[in-house]
């Protein structure tokens, strides 16, 4: 996707919800069980497959009809966070443990990509193949901070002074990114410029980003187990709000899913399951490099 960002950018703003939009019971299904607390998720387009990872350095391979869940590796002191993928099929993942992105082929091939990053969160690829990664910092510090890396490897550090920062997006010339303990999603300019801010939450945790086909911004919180949609022209709506934490206990990362990317799936930390459900919007097409 190449369209230029459309998002209101609402500056200091700050929100309250009153009575949730919606309160997700029916139509919520799991399509994932007994993983290892797994926080991302991502779709493969090219084989058609979910791909999770876990606290303990597995990488899970599932489908969304509720079918077994595979282990395609597990990492040597890994833990597991966000997850992308490439044209390819191979899978990008965020470990914790030890410090840096995994490059993890369909056939559980293992290999580091990139320099070494201090608490690597959440990555995304852009429309040139650069994989831009959060690195978190320390919980309730501005320390956090963006790291670039490019093709060949190549590792840059391009932001710094992030409160906590964690789930990214893409959208037009725009990296989006939260900032978990503020709260708030701020973007900055893929090409370079200073940060400025989208929107601030309140009383929340966010954690992921998706954007759909429409602009709308989706943000998935930790804490309340709560899920926005901020719309192209700055409204901010509660989808998803599971006061009771039964049906979609503690969502992190969220991502598009399925041939039409019409399923919206979120990660659960605080469980060993990954949900899924219908939110009436496709997704927008992730970018996806050729790798060798």
């Amino acid at each position: 996707m190449t369209r230029t960002s459309q998002l209101t950018t609402i500056g200091e703003a700050h929100f309250t919800t009153g009575v949730p939009a919606s309160v997700i019971g029916t139509g919520l299904r799991t399509v994932a069980e007994g993983l290892d607390h797994a926080e991302g998720v991502c779709w493969s387009p090219r084989d058609q497959v979910l791909y999770a990872g876990g606290e303990g350095g597995q990488v899970y391979r599932f489908s969304l009809d509720g079918g077994p869940v595979e282990t395609v590796c597990t990492v040597p002191g890994g833990s597991m966070l966000g997850l992308a993928v490439d044209a390819t099929g191979h899978v990008y993942v965020c470990d914790t443990g030890n410090g840096c992105i995994q490059q993890v082929a369909t056939d559980g091939r293992i290999r580091r990509f990139g320099d070494a990053i201090g608490y690597p969160n959440y990555p995304v690829f852009d429309s040139t193949g650069n994989l831009w990664v959060s690195d978190s910092g320390d919980w309730g510090k501005p320390n956090g901070g963006i790291v670039r890396i490019d093709p060949d490897g190549t590792t840059e550090r391009v932001l710094e002074g992030l409160h906590f920062a964690n789930g990214l997006a893409i959208d037009g010339d725009w990296l989006y990114i939260v900032e978990s303990t503020w709260p708030r999603i701020t973007r900055m300019p893929l090409n370079g410029g200073d940060p400025e801010v989208v929107v601030v939450l309140d009383q929340v945790v966010p954690d992921g980003l998706a954007f759909d086909a429409e602009g709308g911004l989706w943000i998935s919180c930790w804490q309340p187990n709560r899920v926005y949609r901020l719309s192209v022209d700055g409204q901010l709506h509660v989808e998803v709000d599971d006061w009771s934490g039964v049906y979609a206990p503690t969502p992190t990362n969220l991502a598009f899913a399925g041939p039409q990317l019409n399923v919206l799936v979120l990660a659960s930390l605080g469980t060993g399951s990954v949900n899924a459900c219908d939110p009436g919007v496709h997704g927008s097409p992730l970018h996806l490099p050729i790798r060798p």
